[in-house]
């Protein structure tokens, strides 16, 4: 019946509203069944979806819901309030929800919740049976860590010395310790150092029969072990640094609320396997796993890898990269998107565009000029391309593997080939398959064009997986004038 009543209702949003993404119904059918059964669900969504299935999810939470649980990042959250909710208004159906940690259980409404609430809540056993709704779960595994992590600062550790008089000399030989070390290796403002956790269990130990120790510090002393991770961090402002711990396995850490749980997950991620193994290594299994939508229905980007490109580590490479790019800005008319997660790489590539295109070209700026070039990270792109203009071309000077520069990267790595398995295929190709994917969906089906100055994309067997990643493109061979 609800798959029935959901049916009826999404024809009558319809009456008011263009349809344009085709596979809404389907949705809104497996959803439906999903709500019904509390069956486990895995949907992933054809790439053209976009921000359009968000009715096929809506409709049926508003015929049933009860014990739904509804996570979202702030984006999201942003949508749905925004966009997704007035649009609903025509339909007279009540989108009946309460939104952050509340102080009393309430069943008969739809909870919608941020990460952090989700791990708040879970932490008070408060989701307790049930059906956890993830829409767009490629963000998963990032927001669970970024919403799990614990960051002492300067402040906490004035704190926990002021708090804790009796110590302050041992705790003060620690920190100074830890001063020196960390200084020594940060050589700039973005630099971090992975930290050895045997400091801070040093300090655990000098503490361990304080029974007064704040929340804080308590939960940094727990999470002490191989599965977490730390590093820190300076903040130029203050000349000060900050710690960070992070988890490397969020799902396994959080593994009693996803098996205690029934999970409704959406993605339109084009590359799931890295979210899908780590499900299955807590033994998550699915009733209904489907996908919906043709990726190759969309229309095509224009895609420019010229053959025969130098490979990065070659001394070629920077020159070949910058010629390049002189070439693809002269004559456009829209800006032109530069990408470099290399922050040295993206500097000096940012000061020589600048002595040739002058005031044109800014640093992760989006104050720009109507072709204005902006240099920038895929991470900042990837937040800030809704604030942008449709650029006239996205110009990825290398392909946006994640860093190992990054204590987290790193250490992700390092367990990856202590377990023995494939660090490159599992997870730092999918995690690079997932940039791109968030980099270019934005621009398709806007007339942008897309060039890649990496050689590996040709020399690689792995650069093939990249070609099929960005499928429908339709393959520049050269540059024509204007």
């Amino acid at each position: 019946m609800l798959e029935v009543e959901a049916h009826k209702y999404l024809k009558k949003y319809y009456q008011n509203t263009l349809v344009q993404w085709p596979h809404n119904l389907t949705l809104t059918r497996l959803i439906s069944r999903s709500l019904s059964g509390k069956d486990n669900t895995f949907i992933q969504l054809s790439r053209d979806s976009k921000n359009f299935w968000w009715p096929g999810l809506l409709i049926p939470l508003c015929l049933q819901n009860k014990k739904i649980a509804l996570i979202l990042s702030k984006n999201q959250h942003r949508q749905l309030i925004e966009h997704e909710l007035p649009k609903l208004k025509n339909t007279q159906l009540l989108f009946d929800y309460v939104e952050g940690i509340l102080k009393t259980s309430v069943n008969e409404k739809i909870w919608v919740l941020s990460y952090k609430d989700l791990i708040y809540a879970n932490e008070k056993r408060l989701l307790k049976n049930r059906q956890l709704i993830f829409p767009e779960s490629d963000l998963i595994s990032k927001e669970l860590r970024e919403s799990m992590s614990i960051i002492i600062t300067p402040t906490d550790w004035e704190y926990l010395i002021h708090s804790h008089l009796n110590f302050e000399a041992s705790i003060r030989e620690v920190y100074e310790r830890l001063n020196c070390r960390i200084i020594s290796q940060l050589v700039n403002h973005n630099s971090f150092v992975r930290i050895d956790n045997r400091e801070i269990l040093i300090l655990k130990e000098i503490l361990k029969d304080d029974l007064e120790i704040s929340p804080k510090w308590k939960r940094a002393f727990n999470v002490i072990n191989n599965e977490w991770v730390i590093w820190a961090k300076l903040d130029s402002q203050i000349l000060s640094w900050s710690l960070y711990f992070q988890p490397l396995t969020p799902f396994q850490t959080l593994s009693d609320l996803f098996l205690k749980n029934t999970l409704l997950i959406l993605t339109n991620s084009v590359e799931n396997s890295s979210l899908l193994l780590d499900l299955d290594r807590i033994k998550i299994s699915f009733t209904l796993k489907v996908r919906l939508g043709n990726t190759l229905n969309q229309e095509a980007i224009p895609l420019f890898v010229p053959k025969r490109q130098p490979l990065p580590n070659t001394s070629s490479f920077y020159r070949y990269g910058l010629r390049q790019c002189h070439r693809l800005i002269l004559g456009r008319t829209r800006i032109t998107i530069i990408l470099v997660d290399d922050l040295q790489l993206r500097l000096q590539l940012t000061s020589e565009l600048a002595g040739a295109f002058g005031l044109r070209v800014v640093h992760e700026a989006i104050d720009v000029e109507t072709n204005g070039i902006i240099c920038c990270s895929c991470d900042w792109w990837i937040s800030n391309q809704k604030n942008l203009p449709i650029p006239d071309q996205l110009i990825f000077i290398l392909i946006p593997f994640p860093t190992l520069e990054s204590p987290w990267i790193a250490a992700k790595v390092e367990m990856f080939k202590q377990q023995g398995r494939d660090w490159f295929r599992e997870f730092l190709l999918p995690e690079t398959l997932s940039i791109l994917f968030k980099s270019v969906s934005v621009i398709r089906g806007k007339d942008v064009r897309v060039a890649i100055l990496d050689g590996r994309m040709r020399y690689r067997s792995w650069g093939k997986l990249i070609f099929q990643a960005l499928e429908p493109w339709i393959a520049l061979e050269r540059l024509l004038p204007y």
